[in-house]
């Protein structure tokens, strides 16, 4: 009896279709002033899993590469700004992959933004290969914070750094005088239970940060 092979891509297609691949990210952000970050944390650190060790941080470089065809003629509508692809690396972790991801466009119709989210272990030549594509890089920062899981939410405190000439690892400079917050699930279209579960604990963390869905076409 002959044996049939899958192929590769109607495999993920299937996974896709059927909700087994994770690829939507539901979202909510916010900022909290420097001043204010430790009462957040420790409000957090109550709220979230294992409240009696102190929260995983990091430090990540990130670039973010604009893919498009510069040479054409703009046109209206979100696809003539391209497509954008942000590489990270962890900074205090040389020794782990670079990490590769796509951030669809947001839709807003509950409530937490939903957007398409890819992320991809990947090389770390893989800069040299984007560009090799026709790619150009957009625009790079630094970023230093921690993480903290409450169930399946992901919750991220972190600060912007600038990128530029004469800043090293430890002497950077801020971009603002706040910290971003960001609860986030990365799940199927299909469980629309976890923009619930995202504005439970947003509202638990009021009135120290307000989070909301921030919907970028607007800015």
């Amino acid at each position: 009896m002959a044996l049939t092979v899958p192929n590769a891509m109607d495999t993920i297609d299937s996974a896709q279709k059927n909700a087994i691949v994770h690829d939507q990210e539901f979202l909510l952000q916010g900022s909290v002033l420097d001043a204010s970050l430790l009462v957040v944390i420790d409000r957090l650190r109550g709220l979230c899993d294992n409240a009696d060790i102190q929260p995983e941080t990091f430090h990540d470089h990130e670039i973010v590469f604009l893919l498009k065809d510069f040479s054409a003629a703009p046109t209206p509508g979100p696809t003539s700004q391209g497509v954008m692809l942000r590489v990270r690396r962890a900074v205090d972790h040389p020794e782990l992959p670079y990490q590769l991801r796509y951030v669809g466009f947001p839709e807003i119709g509950t409530s937490a933004l939903l957007r398409n989210c890819l992320d991809v272990a990947v090389s770390s030549n893989v800069c040299e290969f984007l560009q090799e594509l026709g790619a150009k890089i957009d625009h790079e920062f630094i970023t230093k914070g921690y993480v903290m899981k409450k169930g399946r939410i992901k919750v991220t405190i972190f600060k912007m750094y600038k990128m530029g000439s004469g800043i090293t690892k430890d002497n950077l400079e801020p971009l603002t005088m706040s910290h971003l917050v960001e609860l986030s699930v990365l799940t199927t279209k299909t469980d629309k239970s976890v923009a619930d579960d995202l504005r439970n604990l947003a509202d638990q963390l009021r009135p120290l940060v307000q989070l909301e869905r921030v919907d970028y076409r607007r800015l």
